[in-house]
């Protein structure tokens, strides 16, 4: 996958023509992503004695404006906490989504689209080069469903599609249905079990983990 593993989830999460964004909890997958990004590049690890402590190894850029930002968000506010906290932290960062977003304008794959009503001001990004989700959609069929041998960053993209509803929205339901277990198999990391895909794994679940546990006292704080 050419793709960072934040840029592929932006582009599965916009609706193609109108730029809007879909999916559910998509700013606590491009959290786990970034994280499971570092961690394949080496930038921070997990340190599995500290019951899942973050450690980051490399602080210096990496030359991705949105890794960066995450990376120095990660150093200054993260640094030796639990993996869920940090995640909370990127999650909850201001401009999260747009820093990404912008960053596939500045490379001519999306366009930026302001929008504004009453006080409100939002920007909306439509697709100007559709042929980096076109290879990005064919190159994760051929993984899911023909077989392909997965790389890491197909497993941690895959898993985190997987619970955003992002894959339901981008696939075939009978192709998703067919394949469930493999699916399955490939979002676990398990199937090349390095131990940088097994953490960056592990970074995606504890994501996901607190975009539950945000749902749920926004609830509670509804009720």
């Amino acid at each position: 996958m050419t793709l960072t593993i934040a840029e592929g989830l932006v582009l599965l999460s916009l609706k193609n023509e109108t730029g809007e964004k879909s999916g559910q909890f998509v700013e606590f997958g491009l959290a786990g992503s970034a994280m499971a990004e570092l961690i394949l590049r080496g930038r921070i690890a997990l340190d599995t004695v500290k019951q899942k402590k973050l450690s980051v190894i490399d602080a210096a850029p990496t030359g991705d404006v949105f890794l960066d930002s995450c990376l120095e968000t990660l150093a200054k506010r993260a640094d030796g906490r639990s993996v869920k906290s940090a995640v909370s932290k990127l999650a909850n960062k201001s401009k999260l989504f747009r820093t990404q977003a912008q960053a596939l304008v500045d490379k001519g794959i999306l366009r930026a689209d302001p929008q504004s009503f009453l006080f409100f001001n939002w920007t909306r990004y439509p697709e100007a080069e559709p042929e980096a989700e076109v290879k990005l959609i064919r190159h994760l069929e051929a993984v899911m469903f023909e077989g392909k041998p997965p790389e890491a960053e197909d497993c941690v993209i895959i898993a985190l599609g997987e619970k955003t509803g992002l894959l339901r929205k981008n696939f075939a339901k009978q192709e998703l249905k067919a394949h469930k277990d493999r699916i399955k198999e490939i979002a676990k990391g398990s199937m090349p079990s390095t131990k940088a895909t097994i953490q960056a794994i592990e970074a995606v679940q504890a994501a996901l983990v607190a975009s539950i546990a945000a749902a749920s006292a926004g609830s509670a704080s509804v009720s």
